[in-house]
């Protein structure tokens, strides 16, 4: 259940936020902000400090994300997510490697386009195989950018 919806204003657009009891539920990019429900005032105070140090610095610290958002196969694949090293980038037939799926990576690409935590699950460290700048909901200027801010080399 959503107890409070929040917005932050980064460099590269509004961050949109859902957060639960048991944790982060949601981070998104959108267009215009909505209705803010703030019902975990310390929580958000502390999101809003993480993405402030996040566009400043290029490193995320982490925050509790509700464990129950997801699939079993989608949070495998967001699990490895969360362990692609700031400032390096995978490619979707790796994680698919990673979980001892060798022809998984259409599948492993799938789960990681429903990432509902963009930033906390860096999916935009994900690119293709060529190492292409591919599959990015926020879209693929703002997946250039981080990676950029994160100091990331494409291959």
């Amino acid at each position: 259940m959503i107890h409070s919806e929040f917005y932050f204003s980064s460099p590269i657009g509004i961050v949109r936020l859902e957060l639960g009891d048991a944790g982060l539920r949601s981070c998104t990019f959108v267009e215009v902000e909505g209705t803010v429900k703030e019902n975990h005032p310390y929580d958000i105070q502390r999101i809003k400090e993480i993405l402030q140090a996040y566009f400043d610095t290029g490193i995320l610290q982490e925050f509790p994300i509700d464990p129950s958002i997801g699939t079993s196969f989608q949070q495998k694949v967001w699990s490895v997510l969360k362990g692609i090293p700031t400032g390096s980038t995978t490619t979707y037939a790796e994680i698919a490697k990673r979980l001892d799926m060798p022809k998984g990576a259409q599948a492993v690409g799938n789960a990681n386009g429903q990432n509902p935590i963009l930033l906390f699950y860096p999916c935009h460290r994900v690119v293709g195989s060529t190492g292409n700048l591919v599959g990015y909901s926020g879209g693929l200027w703002r997946k250039e950018w981080l990676l950029a801010k994160e100091g990331a080399t494409l291959f």
